[in-house]
This record gives C-alpha cells, structure tokens and sequence, in this order.
C-alpha cells in the first residue's frame, strides 16, 4: 500500500472559555486552518479530493460542519466531506481516515481538520418539542449533557480521572506538580517562540480596530505549587482534581494536508512527516483515561516498533492525574512527554486535540531532529487511540 505523508499542518492559537475566540463558530476556525493549511502546502483547493473533520459539540452548528469547512475553504462542490464525532480523538480519527483513503489508492490528497468552539455550546431543551405541560422545565447544558457527563455511568469525566487516583493511589502533589510542569513549559514555548511554524493568526474585527490574536491565551505564567494548592477539588469532596490540574474549556482549529509519498514526489513538494501507524483501543467508560495504554500498545504492534523507538511524546492531558496514571503502566521518561506542554496549559477544544496533538508533535520533532514520536489521547466512553509518525 502507498505512503502516507503529511505535507502541511497548523492550527488557530487556543482561546480560553470566552475569550478572543468567542465570536468565531466552529466551522469558521476551521475554515481559518483549512485555508492555511492548504496554502502552506503549496496546492490549490481543488486538488483536495476529501476533507474529514473531527467536531464533538455538532449542536446548532448546522449539518455535517465538515462539508461547510469544505466550501468555505475554497473547494470546489466535489470535493468529499465527512464529520467525525469520537469525543476527544475525533480530528485524529478524521487523519488516519484520509490516511486510509490515500493508502487504498482512493484519493491522493485529503485534509483532516479538527475544531470546536465550546463558547458557543448551545444550552438544549430537550423536551421543548412535545412541550411542557405542567411544572418547571429542565435547561441542559450541551456541554455538559453531550460530552462531559459520561453517558453510561452518569458522571462527569473528571470522575473518571479520580477513579484512576484511586486505582494508581496518586497523590494531590504529583497532580499540582505535572500542572505546574505543563505550564512552566507552555510558557518557555511561547517566549521561546515554539509555536509560530504551526500558528496562524486570527484577526479579530471589533469596533476599536482590527487586533492580531496569535498566542495561546490559557498558559499560566504565574502558576505555582502555593497557588494551586488553595484550589478546591472540582468532582468529589475528597478528590484531588482541580482545575489547575485539569484541561481547560476551550475554542480552537487544526488542519492538515495529507497526501500519497508518490504524488508529493510528483508535485515535487518536501513533506514533513510520514504516518506510520494508527492504532485504536478501548476501556471501561468508568476509567476512561486509561485507554492511552492499550492504543499505544496496538500502535507499536502495528508499526513493528518498541516503546524505546519513540523519542517524543504526546499524551493529551484531560487530566493531569490521567496522564499520570498512563505513565505508571507505559514508564516513560518525564522528559519525553508533553515537552511544550498539554491540555491543562494549552487547552483542549476537544475536536480540535487529536489533529493539534500530532501537528505540535511534528514541528517539534523536525526542530529537535527526532525522528519518530507518537501522539495519543483519550476519550469520553473508553476510546482511546494512537498515532506514530516519522519527521522527514
């Protein structure tokens, strides 16, 4: 089968809950990479046969929001698009479908895309329809009833990350600590200037002017053990999940091109890295978290490797204690995981983690000149999956 390689990846700065992005839907952050995206790789739009896009939070966004990110992009009405909704690893799944379209010699070039705005989660009525005959209603929070709360045991996910304190007895030090750690390195990455080869620019319109919005607005600069340590537990009265050490509520895009190694070759254009393998597992929706550890296990089987061949990694932090959790079956080096930070520093607009994860990945590795890095994540209801790539 043919190889698969990525010749362009990038993404929006991540906005906070409510914050500079406010104002942009989801598809037009999406709409932002994707145009990007297409202009880094040097390619014109209608040589974009298909587009799958990761977007968890669909409601009020209008149908299939893949096929509006399409368009809007600039290509032509041929060109193929499909949504994907796995919770949290949506936008990687969205990749390693294009990918399976290119290795099966059905497309040569595809986009996947990842975005949310989880500012403009709509609030739902559910029983507005058949209409409320008598006493009080009930408001859902979209957020909440569509992702956060896990559908099978009726909890929120953060209940999931402290089930696995429990099962792995992590303390509320080690949870601050990786915190603090996310954080101290996001920052050291902005001031070192890490993420611009991956961020595009949003320009926000207002009335005062136009502003240029390019960094990451969640790191914390002044984050410390003391401070974190005055927050209280966010999921159980006795937890230790916080959220300094929890991923924050956030909006963001992502987009790459990916293209057939042989039409890279006949478009004489140099790719940034090959996908070697992808991988999915699957665990019990009460410890969510923990299905990083299966994916990566199948990942390495099918990519014929070893944990000791991977020189950089990205393990999205839902949770501080999740990741931690992850390690203590994986034992990684510290040094090896999240070197820029991760979803407690940066975010974690959810359908934009899994295409951002990798993309962040990539640009670092060709920077330190590692040569294969894996990134992973988990999801709400057990799902979890993987994906290696190679810096070329």
């Amino acid at each position: 089968m043919r190889e698969v390689v990525i010749v362009s990846g990038v993404r929006t700065p991540i906005g906070d809950f409510l914050g500079s992005l406010k104002d942009f839907t989801a598809v037009q952050l999406g709409t932002m990479a994707l145009k990007a995206a297409i202009e880094r790789a040097g390619i014109e739009p209608a040589q974009i046969e298909e587009v799958a896009t990761g977007h968890v939070y669909q409601a009020g966004c209008k149908g299939n929001p893949s096929r509006q990110v399409t368009i809007h992009a600039g290509c032509p009405v041929e060109t193929v698009s499909v949504t994907i909704n796995q919770q949290c690893p949506s936008s990687m799944r969205a990749a390693e479908i294009i990918g399976q379209q290119i290795m099966l010699d059905k497309i040569d070039i595809g986009a996947a895309v990842g975005h949310e705005s989880m500012t403009n989660i709509p609030y739902l009525l559910l029983k507005a329809r058949m209409g409320y005959r008598m006493g009080p209603g009930k408001l859902e929070d979209g957020m909440m009833y569509d992702a956060f709360i896990d559908a099978f045991y009726n909890y929120h996910a953060g209940v999931t990350a402290e089930n696995l304190v429990d099962m792995y007895n992590i303390s509320r030090q080690e949870a601050d600590e990786w915190g603090l750690m996310s954080n101290q390195r996001a920052c050291q990455a902005i001031a070192e200037g890490k993420f611009r080869e991956e961020i595009v620019p949003v320009e926000i319109k207002s009335k005062k002017g136009v502003k240029i919005f390019d960094t990451d607005e969640h790191p914390n600069p002044n984050a410390s053990l003391e401070s974190m340590a005055k927050l209280k537990p966010a999921f159980k009265k006795d937890g230790i999940i916080t959220a300094g050490n929890a991923s924050a509520i956030n909006d963001g895009g992502a987009a790459m091109i990916l293209m057939g190694a042989d039409k890279a070759k006949e478009l004489g254009i140099k790719p940034l890295a090959r996908i070697v393998a992808t991988a999915s597992a699957s665990v019990d929706p009460s410890i969510m978290g923990i299905g990083v550890v299966p994916a990566v296990k199948r990942v390495l089987q099918f990519a014929h490797m070893s944990m000791d061949d991977i020189e950089l990694w990205e393990i999205n932090e839902a949770f501080a204690t999740q990741v931690i959790a992850c390690n203590r079956e994986l034992q990684i080096n510290v040094d090896k995981i999240n070197v820029l930070g991760s979803g407690v520093s940066l975010g974690h607009p959810v359908g934009q983690t899994g295409a951002r994860l990798i993309i962040t990945l990539m640009h670092e590795m060709r920077r330190s000149k590692k040569q294969f890095g894996c990134a992973t994540l988990c999801a709400g209801g057990g799902p979890a999956m993987a994906t290696i790539i190679e810096a070329l």
